[in-house]
C-alpha cells in the first residue's frame, strides 16, 4: 500500500508539472474543466493504467486542438509506459493504436501549421519511447521471474533427487545386512537355537535401525535440520565408545552426516567394543570429516564395503574425497573432505 501512495505522489507531481509548463503559460483561455481531467487522467495510472491512457490522451489532444496547451503527449507517455510495462498482447496493441490515432488528429488539428510537423514528430518521439522503454522493463521482469521459477523448480528437484538418494543408501545398507545375516543364520544355525536366536535378533536390530534411519530422513526433509545425536547413540548402544568433537559453525549437510554415519557404521561392524573418535571442522578444502577407532585395524588398506564405495561415489560426486584405511598408530582411519557448497 504504501508503493502505491508513494506512486500516486509521484503521478500527482508529473501531472502538476505538466500543466505547469505545458497549460498554463498558454495563450489561449484557461480550461479548468480540462485540465482537471488531464489531472485526473494522470492518477488513474497506478490503478487503470489503459484507462489513465485514454483519459490523458484525450485531454491533451483536446488542449492541443483548442490552443489551451502545447503538451507533446509527455503526461501520456508517462501513462503510457505504465501500460507498456504492466501489459502484453491485444490491450498493447489497442494502446499502441490509440496513441498514433492521437498524434495523427493533433497533425491534423493544431492550428499552427508551421509548428504542426514539430509538435507530431516530438509527440511520436516521446510515446514511441514511453512505450519501447516500457516494454523493455517488462520482459526484464518477466526474464527474472522466469529464471526465479527456473531456480526454485532446480531446488525442488535436487531436493527431491537428495531425499531419494538417503532412502536408498539407508534401505541398501539395512537391507544387504539383513539379507547377509538371515542366510548366514539359516546356513550355520542348524538345531542351534541360541544362534538362530542372535541371528533373527540381528535381523530384526538391523530392521529397527533402518526405520529410525528413515524417520531420520524424513524429519530432515520436513525440518530441513540434521542431528548426529540418533547416529552417535546407535554406536553407543552398540558398545563403542565415541568421542565427537564437532565445529559448531560448519554445516551439517546430508552429506556430512552420512560421513559420519557410514564410518560408524564400520567400526560397530568391524571394531566392536572399540573406542572412536569423530570430528567435523572447518579447513581451507571445506569441511573435513574424520572418524578414527583404535580397533584392531588390517595390515593393508582392504578391499572397500559397498557402504564406502557408494559414499566415495557420492563425495567426489560433491567435489569431494574420501580415504579409508589404517591408522598411523593403528585401528581404522575414514576421512573425507567435502566443499561447503555441496549439499547432497
Amino acid at each position: 500500500m504504501i508503493a502505491v501512495y508513494r506512486s500516486v505522489a509521484v503521478d500527482a507531481g508529473v501531472a502538476a508539472l505538466a500543466v505547469t509548463v505545458f497549460w498554463l503559460p498558454s495563450t489561449g483561455p484557461v480550461e479548468p474543466a480540462l485540465i482537471a481531467l488531464f489531472v485526473v487522467g494522470v492518477l488513474l495510472r497506478s490503478w487503470w493504467p489503459v484507462t489513465a491512457f485514454g483519459v490523458t490522451s484525450a485531454a491533451t489532444l483536446a488542449g492541443a486542438i483548442l490552443g489551451v496547451a502545447q503538451d507533446p503527449f509527455t503526461a501520456a507517455a508517462w501513462v503510457l509506459y505504465r501500460v507498456a510495462a504492466t501489459r502484453d498482447g491485444p490491450v498493447k496493441v489497442v494502446s499502441a493504436a490509440l496513441g498514433t490515432a492521437v498524434v495523427v488528429l493533433v497533425a491534423v488539428g493544431t492550428p499552427d501549421g508551421a509548428g504542426v510537423a514539430r509538435y507530431a514528430a516530438v509527440s511520436v518521439l516521446v510515446t514511441v519511447g514511453a512505450w519501447r522503454l516500457g516494454t523493455a522493463v517488462r520482459r526484464e521482469r518477466e526474464e527474472a521471474l522466469r529464471v526465479a521459477r527456473a531456480e526454485r523448480e532446480q531446488a525442488v528437484l535436487a531436493e527431491r533427487l537428495r531425499v531419494v538418494r538417503e532412502v536408498h543408501d539407508v534401505v541398501s545398507h539395512s537391507l544387504g545386512t539383513i539379507a547377509v545375516t538371515a542366510g548366514v543364520t539359516a546356513h550355520v544355525a542348524g538345531d542351534d537355537a541360541d544362534r538362530l536366536r542372535r541371528g533373527l535378533a540381528r535381523v530384526e536390530e538391523t530392521g529397527r535401525q533402518a526405520l529410525d534411519e528413515l524417520r531420520t530422513v524424513l524429519h530432515t526433509v520436513r525440518s530441513g535440520a540434521l542431528d548426529l545425536g540418533p547416529v552417535v547413540e546407535r554406536a553407543r548402544a552398540a558398545g563403542i565408545e565415541v568421542d565427537v568433537d564437532v565445529d559448531t559453525s560448519v554445516p551439517l549437510t546430508p552429506a556430512v552426516y552420512r560421513i559420519v554415519q557410514e564410518g560408524l557404521t564400520n567400526v560397530v561392524r568391524h571394531a566392536p567394543g572399540a573406542r572412536c573418535e569423530v570430528v567435523v571442522r572447518r579447513t581451507l578444502a571445506g569441511v573435513e570429516v574424520v572418524i578414527s577407532d583404535d580397533g584392531p585395524g588390517v595390515a593393508s588398506e582392504p578391499s572397500p564395503g559397498h557402504g564406502l564405495v557408494g559414499l566415495r561415489e557420492r563425495v567426489e560426486s560433491l567435489g569431494g574425497s574420501v580415504e579409508a584405511g589404517p591408522g598411523g598408530g593403528g585401528g581404522f582411519v575414514v576421512r573425507a573432505v567435502v566443499p561447503e557448497v555441496g549439499d547432497g
